[in-house]
């Protein structure tokens, strides 16, 4: 087989039957393979499309793949993969590249920077391992590397396809990809000292709790935590960026916990335990609540990929899954009930006055009132973020650490095509709609049938929440509903309660894809997004004083 098709054979067999691209000349010859293969490309519009799209599909998948030509076309895909980065997305970005033979410096060719090496020094920045398959007696070891650093690590990765290798020949797979020799072996003592002294802390815990963050979902250890809350009698809260790691209709999840500013009862919680179990949870200002958070360090035991803290003592080479795994071995307590909390209902909305303007709150009320196992809801940032975070969901994609605008729409495309069994509900503001919104169209070639709900208050309306009113937050109003029926969807505007009550059992019901811009004013916010406000003006006002 050539060098290209050992790529696609291995990540077959790592679960991808899908790829994410735009083509372009530099890497016409990979696709050319990848359609004689038999795995297709979903081509987007744009490539930071293609980048979040990639990411919500790995995810969901555990390896999203994005396939881009040289230059243009891949450094235009370079904030999708600093976000995958910083969210531990396994993201590998593959590029076609310039023909070995022509790597000469006086050799000028388009697409090129500053150097042939321009662009993986660029992409080291953003990745755990980066390649370019030069070397055809070594391609495979490279492939195997790159990939197995992906997989393991959760973060991206970089391969670059020179033109005169892509039907190099080579050796075909000989078994799995190998664990890594190098990789540091299990301090098994360690882990049976630190699972006897978290047995000690939870013989003693009155009020023990489990935190479950990103670190979860991204290890595939979601059904092993469930197992482990139930055995333990664990009630339990994720951080935002960790929403729906651990499924949110089941009985004993509490909330989404971000300090003094989210769900008050993840809170009281998280707060009030004298055992904290934190697994896989990153610890930055959003998912704090802007360092609001009060979980007392002498309960916490914290896990993370390959380190464990108990209290004040660190523990190495303690991988979070092999954590987990002995944890669900543990006795159940007979002291503690299973704990249990009761979930947001189908609570009847009520408009101020029959027929008065959309509120976020009646928007979010109508959304509990969904089948939320129907759906994977993905989330841009701004308000329909935190409207997000208030519903009970058991898929839910946002980019909640990085914050990058332009996530929600390619994030559900990815989310669709990763998971065709439930369908995609993308949460998006009217700002970041403007940025990737043409990816409708693609959603549309792929078969999907999403549901779009386009939070439209014609601003960068959380800016402006955490700033103050600005011209440069006016966002000037498109023909939304236009626009996505030129593209193939139906669309219709809400602007009450009533009227997005009727939309939503409408887009419900459709056999196609549907948008719905619900209009709010641009004063109006979630609860989420007024706390943070809120406290944001009190730390400022705070400084003031102080100054």
């Amino acid at each position: 087989m050539n060098l290209t098709e050992y790529l696609f054979t291995r990540l077959r067999e790592l679960g991808v039957d899908h790829t994410f691209g735009i083509p372009g000349d530099f890497v016409l010859p990979v696709y050319a393979v990848q359609d004689a293969f038999g795995m297709p490309t979903v081509v987007c519009s744009h490539e930071p499309g293609v980048g979040f799209a990639a990411d919500g599909y790995a995810r969901i998948k555990g390896l999203g793949v994005a396939l881009v030509t040289y230059g243009a076309g891949a450094l235009n895909l370079l904030n999708p993969v600093a976000c995958a980065y910083a969210e531990q997305s396994p993201l590998l970005v593959i590029s076609g590249g310039p023909e070995v033979a022509m790597r000469r410096p006086e050799v000028y060719l388009h697409h090129v920077v500053k150097s042939f090496e321009s662009q993986i020094n660029v992409f080291r920045e953003v990745t755990v391992d980066a390649a370019i398959l030069d070397d055809v007696a070594d391609a495979p070891e490279v492939i195997d590397r790159v990939l197995r650093n992906v997989i393991s690590q959760k973060r991206p990765g970089y391969l670059e396809i020179p033109r005169d290798r892509v039907h190099s020949i080579v050796a075909a797979p000989i078994g799995p990809i190998a664990a890594d020799p190098f990789a540091p072996v299990v301090h098994e003592a360690a882990l049976e000292e630190a699972i006897i002294e978290i047995r000690a802390m939870l013989a003693k815990a009155e009020r023990p709790a489990l935190y479950v963050g990103v670190g979860v979902r991204r290890h595939g250890l979601t059904a092993k935590v469930v197992e482990l809350a139930e055995r333990l009698r664990l009630p339990v809260a994720t951080d935002v960026l960790g929403k729906a790691s651990f499924p949110e209709s089941h009985p004993q999840f509490a909330g989404v916990y971000m300090g003094a500013l989210g769900d008050q009862q993840a809170r009281a919680l998280l707060d009030g335990s004298d055992c904290v179990i934190s697994l896989g949870v990153l610890r930055f200002d959003t998912n704090t609540g802007f360092w609001t958070d009060r979980i007392d360090p002498s309960t916490l035991i914290a896990a993370e990929p390959d380190l464990l803290r108990v209290r004040h003592h660190r523990y190495d080479r303690v991988p979070i899954d092999r954590v987990v795994e002995e944890l669900a071995r543990l006795p159940a307590d007979s002291r503690r009930p299973q704990p249990r909390f009761a979930h947001p209902a189908d609570s009847p909305v009520v408009a101020a006055e029959p027929g008065s303007a959309l509120k976020v709150a009646e928007i979010i009320g109508l959304l509990l009132g969904l089948d939320q196992s129907l759906y994977s809801f993905v989330a841009d940032v701004g308000d329909c973020w935190f409207i997000g975070l208030e519903l009970r969901a058991d898929v839910f994609l946002a980019p909640g650490y990085y914050a990058s605008m332009g996530f929600g729409i390619p994030g559900a495309l990815g989310a669709g095509v990763a998971d065709p069994s439930r369908r995609p509900f993308a949460l998006v503001g009217d700002g970041a709609f403007q940025m990737t919104g043409t990816e409708l169209a693609t959603m549309v070639d792929a078969g999907l049938r999403p549901i779009v709900l386009l939070l439209n208050n014609n601003s960068y309306g959380m800016l402006e929440a955490l700033d103050s009113p600005r011209t440069y937050y006016h966002r000037r109003p498109w023909d939304y509903l236009g626009f996505a029926r030129s593209l193939g969807f139906t669309a219709e505007r809400a602007t009450t309660a009533g009227e997005l009550r009727f939309a939503l059992d409408r887009a419900e019901a459709a056999e196609g894809p549907y948008l719905i811009e619900a209009t709010v004013a641009r004063n109006d916010l979630s609860p989420f997004l007024s706390r943070i406000k809120a406290h944001l003006a009190e730390v400022k006002k705070a400084a003031v004083v102080l100054g």
